[in-house]
């Protein structure tokens, strides 16, 4: 029996129920409201000490970090195997892996927050918003949190979020333009770890970072006509939500564009 502790938007629990849908396997689904704080419960902290989803329990077994509960169920699955033969290929698809973990899932935290549901928080009472910031357990995410609440988009973690972001896309259409799929010519767990990461700047209203790049815009669509795309993100995400979301980044856009047309003309000059 799996059961899946998760929640709609996040992105590490989307590309679990990604993989989940791929190798065909059912589960029983507890979401976890984030915005709400109930991953800060304490029958939930005993689940995961972090705070964070996902958190797949196989009977009683309990796999945390969600990178890791996807190769899990690569394993425990069936389906058509999403881990290369090839050792050149494995490799590739793990260096995906290890960017979207070590790199852009802060980021995308970053991006989220200063956009997303900041203006929800910080109507919230001081001492509600001053209580979630504080249950965030790594200090680095914890201290990043409270600068783009502050801030928004002037703050400077967003900037540096936004510039990791357009430089996996450079990586990203450089190795399409060459393959079908980010780790060679068959799609891999590299493909559905990075997928909601590209989502993120498409749901927050972002397109026009993806759009110069054509070769990632096709991976997406393709991505999307699985019937994963829909068991992982469409059925979980209502429109509803997806509009409020690109909605409460509308009054950015000024500034993002502005923002992108100073590291476009930076990186002219660095040239």
């Amino acid at each position: 029996m799996l059961t899946l502790f998760h929640n709609a938007v996040s992105t590490c629990s989307q590309k679990v129920r990604w993989i989940l849908s791929e190798k065909h396997m059912d589960f029983t689904s507890r979401e976890i409201d984030l915005l709400a704080g109930e991953q800060h419960a304490d029958w939930y902290a005993e689940i995961h000490p972090d705070h964070v989803v996902p958190v797949l329990r196989h009977d009683e077994r309990l796999i945390r970090e969600s990178s890791l509960i996807m190769m899990y169920l690569e394993q425990i699955g069936g389906g058509d195997p999403l881990v290369p033969d090839d050792p050149l290929e494995a490799h590739h698809m793990r260096s995906w892996i290890h960017l979207i973990d070590h790199k852009i899932h802060a980021e995308a935290a970053v991006v989220t927050f200063a956009l997303g549901p900041r203006n929800l928080i910080n109507a919230q009472p001081a001492e509600v918003r001053e209580a979630a910031i504080s249950n965030i357990v790594e200090p680095t995410a914890r201290a990043q949190r409270r600068s783009v609440l502050d801030f928004g988009v002037a703050a400077p973690e967003f900037r540096m979020a936004v510039e990791r972001f357009i430089k996996m896309l450079v990586a990203m259409e450089s190795q399409l333009q060459r393959t079908q799929w980010l780790a060679g010519s068959t799609m891999t767990i590299a493909d559905g770890a990075v997928l909601p990461y590209v989502l993120r700047l498409e749901h927050l209203g972002l397109d026009t970072i993806i759009t110069p790049y054509p070769g990632v815009s096709a991976w997406l669509s393709r991505l999307k006509q699985r019937q994963s795309f829909a068991n992982a993100v469409g059925q979980w995400i209502p429109e509803d939500v997806l509009a409020f979301m690109k909605e409460m980044a509308a009054s950015d856009q000024d500034a993002i564009r502005q923002l992108l047309d100073e590291i476009g003309n930076t990186k002219k000059e660095a040239s």
